[in-house]
């Protein structure tokens, strides 16, 4: 019977045929697919990160879309600062007619319409949706803010300033 290891040690057995002992190939499997796994994980946490801050509302549309924002952009529509879009995203139409100035906002979310209807109401001339009311009462504007759930329609008629 043959040995097939060396009883010195550092020197090679026989069966190695002359050349030095190194880890078997599971070792260098298991460690560059443990590089690919950790990298891939980091992409996906990576990826997930970008979804998220991409789906989230900015913290200045979310702050600066409140009824005082509305109202304070109405006022200086009014005044003449052009605005395309309202603080909630929608339409804003300023039209002169004679000296009455009129000021449309479409897509006024109607969960506010109503605060905003009581500010504006006593600055000036109010429809919504198409109606004036003749007798403004809350129950009033949340009717005519309700008309249609996703949103609705605010023109504006500022009183003339003295």
């Amino acid at each position: 019977m043959m040995a097939t290891h060396s009883a010195a040690p550092g020197k090679p057995s026989p069966a190695s045929h002359g050349r030095p002992s190194r880890p078997g190939k599971h070792g260098g499997i298991s460690n560059r697919l443990l590089v690919i796994v950790l990298v891939a994980a980091g992409v996906v946490a990576v990826a997930i990160s970008v979804a998220i801050m991409a789906l989230r509302p900015s913290p200045t549309a979310e702050a600066s879309a409140t009824p005082e924002a509305f109202v304070e952009q109405m006022e200086r529509a009014a005044g003449g600062t052009a605005f395309d879009r309202t603080v909630y995203g929608g339409p804003m139409r300023v039209e002169r007619k004679g000296n009455q100035i009129v000021i449309t906002a479409i897509g006024v979310p109607p969960a506010v319409c109503v605060s905003v209807g009581w500010k504006l109401v006593r600055k000036g001339l109010l429809s919504i949706n198409g109606v004036t009311p003749v007798r403004v009462s809350a129950a009033k504007l949340s009717e005519l803010c309700n008309q249609d759930t996703e949103s609705a329609t605010l023109t504006w008629a500022p009183k003339e300033m003295e």
